[in-house]
């Protein structure tokens, strides 16, 4: 699992107080803060974000996602890096402030729907995203006492406030044939494959799992792998690089 840090009751409310206050400031739509999450999420875990692949993740044109920017530029959420040839997505502080609160509600909720409610991961995922807005930084302080204030949510990624990013290790794209690795974290570029995250769980490729590397296609660069429990799993390259593991010496 991720490598995180508790940073104790008194942080949580501090982080949601400040939630609080951004959101005072300016009424959020639902669109913009899914921006603001997915820019947060992806340049925490790739550091370097394009329109490209931002638009790839939300599945939605490049240029709706260029007009998005802008507008979020214009509004003080983003900085526009030009970088010759191509423009760099950064958050500002107000921006990022956002996106950390909203993510942090998000995997908060997909935890509790795991753990409590029973639902699949790839359930849980679909619905924290309905039921995000019905969530304000009281409840959500209480859900994480609730949950046992949870570091990660059940795909490894840390929740923003008290857990942190795992870089230690790489993705799983990067493997050799004979290999041991742990899955630390499955990222949020491959939550938002619902097939993919499908084909995972229902072959128990979790957080937490090993897998030993059987094959490797350089080619496609497609992973073949054999879990602790026997399955054996083919993972294509695209897919693989979206999940992050640690070698097992």
């Amino acid at each position: 699992m991720s490598a995180a840090t508790d940073h104790g009751i008194g942080n949580a409310q501090e982080v949601g107080g400040a939630h609080a206050q951004v959101t005072r400031r300016r009424a959020l739509s639902p669109a913009v803060e899914h921006y603001l999450q997915a820019i947060y999420a992806l340049t925490a875990e790739r550091k370097v974000l394009i329109g490209a692949r931002l638009a790839e993740h939300l599945r939605v044109s490049a240029p709706s996602v260029t007009q998005t920017l802008h507008r979020l530029e214009r509004d003080g959420y983003v900085i526009l890096i030009d970088r010759g040839d191509r423009k760099e997505i950064q958050l500002t502080p107000t921006g990022h402030e956002i996106g950390e609160a909203s993510t942090r509600k998000h995997r908060l909720i997909e935890t509790w729907l795991v753990r409590d409610l029973k639902l699949s991961t790839t359930e849980a995922h679909e619905a924290a995203e309905r039921l995000e807005a019905g969530f304000d930084e009281l409840l959500l302080s209480r859900l994480f006492d609730a949950l046992g204030q949870p570091l990660a949510c059940p795909h490894g990624n840390p929740i923003p406030g008290w857990g942190v990013i795992d870089h230690d290790g790489g993705y799983l794209d990067r493997v050799l044939a004979g290999d041991r690795v742990v899955i630390g974290r499955i990222t949020e570029e491959a939550e938002a494959d619902l097939d993919l995250l499908t084909y995972l769980e229902r072959n128990g490729i979790f957080p937490g799992v090993n897998l030993e590397i059987m094959a490797v296609d350089r080619r496609s660069g497609a992973v073949t792998a054999r879990s602790e429990r026997g399955t054996e799993i083919r993972i294509e390259g695209r897919s693989a690089a979206l999940i992050y593991v640690r070698s097992i010496a």
